[in-house]
């Protein structure tokens, strides 16, 4: 096993740069996740890992030594394809064992590794099939043995799921999540799929642009995004914004847009607090998870309201897109909320897990966490 430092990689085609200056530490046995959006430079970062591709500027080191110069066989990686890369004129087992043939390993100690790869993945039955005698869970299972077979130091998958349905994808995501329990090895995975991302690894980086915009557990990630992009990657259904302004007169910070005004907690940043008192407004945005959008058919005082747009089921819960003002709203409430189309509604949010982010460079603005409930969202005076 291995521990895996990227440090300040630069990645140029020609005069265009896809990469900036990435650093980043994976520790020994880390099941790492790089996530974001097609285009964002995370499979490039991942194929420079492999050796596929050659860093522009910057250092690759792999269990302490550097790696720049090695190529690809004798880093001691094994990576995983989107596509499997198969060989169809081989049997399953042939597809396994091809790697260690190369390598010239004795038979015996070829067809003991193979079996063991078979019986954690459970395709014992399936060694003396070809590639087209396969579903697509299974060709994904040969890859990933193909893999194992190797013990390399650093497993390096590459959007593995995103050929397989709905179901497959679940069911596979639980295999890799065992897999990395049993092998305990260090693992690098590329998605665009945040449910993956949330599920499977124990840090994640959020790369946009070809920089790596937070990094952390999945939980923090979710709960304190560093920014707007992040914020509105992470999580399903997206967290909805809204734009608008926030001020403090002495009462506390206070979000206004042209139907509502919301009371923030505490700002964390003192200094910004005092800059606050002159009650100039500061253009921001509102982050609120379609979660923490509490929807009421009555109409209490001083409530904001919202006209019920689209409803979609999806069984445990529905959907329901708002329109608040000039703004829209996706609110996630019971299946059993009786609410139709064209139907008045007042809106309130959780106030403890409200995100603000500065609207000129979409930074968070830290809040202090709490979690005594005051009043949400009401009418702007």
């Amino acid at each position: 096993m291995a521990s895996v430092s990227l440090r300040k990689i630069t990645k140029r085609y020609k005069d265009t740069e896809v990469l900036h200056d990435v650093s980043l530490d994976i520790a020994d046995r880390e099941f790492m996740i790089l996530v974001g959006p097609s285009g964002c430079g995370k499979s490039t970062l991942l194929r420079m890992i492999a050796g596929l591709e050659e860093c522009t500027e910057g250092e690759i080191v792999i269990d302490g030594a550097i790696v720049n110069h090695l190529p690809p066989r004798e880093r001691e990686i094994a990576m995983v394809f989107q596509d499997y890369a198969l060989y169809p004129h081989m049997t399953v087992e042939q597809n396994m064992s091809f790697g260690l043939r190369l390598r010239k390993l004795p038979k015996s100690q070829i067809d003991a590794r193979v079996k063991d790869a078979a019986n954690i993945l459970q395709i014992q039955p399936l060694l003396k099939r070809k590639p087209s005698q396969l579903s697509g869970g299974q060709r994904q299972r040969v890859a990933i043995g193909r893999a194992i077979v190797r013990k390399p130091k650093v497993f390096l998958f590459d959007e593995p799921l995103s050929n397989l349905d709905a179901k497959l994808r679940e069911e596979m995501r639980i295999e890799i999540a065992k897999l990395h329990q049993r092998l305990q090895t260090t693992i690098i995975y590329v998605t665009h799929d945040q449910v993956e991302a949330m599920t499977l690894g124990s840090r994640m980086a959020v790369v946009n642009g070809g920089r790596i915009q937070q990094m952390g557990p999945p939980e923090e990630v979710f709960c304190r995004p560093a920014n707007r992009f992040v914020a509105g990657f992470i999580g399903s259904p997206t967290m909805n914004f809204v734009r608008g302004a926030f001020s403090d007169i002495g009462e506390g910070p206070r979000f206004k847009d042209d139907v509502m005004s919301v009371d923030l907690p505490p700002l964390v940043d003192g200094e910004l607090r005092k800059a606050l008192l002159d009650g100039k407004p500061r253009p921001a945005v509102l982050g609120v998870r379609p979660d923490d959008v509490y929807v009421m058919q009555t109409e209490p005082k001083d409530a904001a309201l919202a006209t019920v747009e689209v409803v979609e089921l999806l069984g445990h819960r529905k959907n329901l897109h708002l329109k608040a003002g000039k703004g829209k709203l996706l609110a996630t409430v019971d299946a059993s909320f009786a609410g139709a189309p064209g139907d008045r509604v007042s809106i309130a949010f959780n106030p403890g897990r409200l995100h603000l982010f500065d609207e000129a460079t979409q930074e968070r603005i830290a809040l202090e966490a709490r979690t005594a409930p005051r009043q949400g969202a009401q009418p702007t005076a």
